[in-house]
């Protein structure tokens, strides 16, 4: 019976961590339009501020569910598991952190022609994570067919991001601008998909416990 409670902790413990990182990545995206789309620098510094207070709480819950591995909650196999995927998840929030500190530490001049593809990669980034964090609640259901329906759409969105990432820069480069800040967007256009870079990662990383499990 303890070992069934430990376990529900667990899962309890990592749930709120999604709903946390789930939190910092709809601030980055407040503060990513709030930059954009209203011209606002202090919004998007308050979005910011809130982006980073979440990514801080989901650090913490990280550390907590670490304890509880290390006091035994659950078998090895799956403290290994569960301890990856919570770790891969925490990526993401890091990820929209830093690309927000790219965007208004450097005050990053994006093309008025670019923005569309930002905002629309924005949308993709938030569907991108909804489609993990169901994901991760199928592996805990132990729902397999589930789970996998989920990491091909995570995949999916994944592929239109880059194909946005691509369209923009090969729109950006052909710009009668600065090579200088050329690369500068380009640079910016890189920090911001990493998100989906990592949420696809940890999708990889979901589909292989799936195979694991099944063995």
């Amino acid at each position: 019976m303890r070992l069934w409670k430990k376990r529900d902790a667990v899962r309890d413990l990592v749930f709120d961590h999604l709903a946390c990182v789930r939190t910092a990545l709809l601030a980055f995206q407040d503060a990513t339009r709030a930059y954009f789309v209203d011209g606002d620098r202090d919004k998007a510094a308050e979005f910011a501020l809130a982006t980073h207070r979440a990514e801080g709480k989901a650090d913490d819950i990280r550390r907590t569910v670490e304890k509880e591995m290390i006091t035994g909650a659950l078998l090895p196999p799956s403290r290994r598991q569960i301890l990856e995927v919570i770790e891969r998840a925490d990526t993401l929030a890091n990820a929209a952190e830093a690309s927000l500190d790219s965007l208004l530490l450097q005050q990053v001049q994006v093309p008025e022609a670019i923005i569309p593809a930002v905002l629309d990669i924005l949308t993709e980034t938030l569907g991108l994570y909804e489609e993990v964090e169901v994901a991760i609640k199928n592996l805990f259901a132990g729902k397999p067919a589930e789970t996998l329906q989920c990491t091909d759409r995570i995949e999916q969105a994944e592929g239109r991001v880059d194909h946005l990432e691509r369209d923009a820069l090969k729109q950006l480069f052909a710009m009668d601008i600065d090579l200088a800040e050329k690369l500068h967007v380009a640079g910016y256009l890189a920090d911001l998909v990493k998100i989906s870079d990592r949420g696809e990662d940890l999708s990889d990383r979901i589909a292989l416990i799936v195979a694991e499990r099944a063995y």
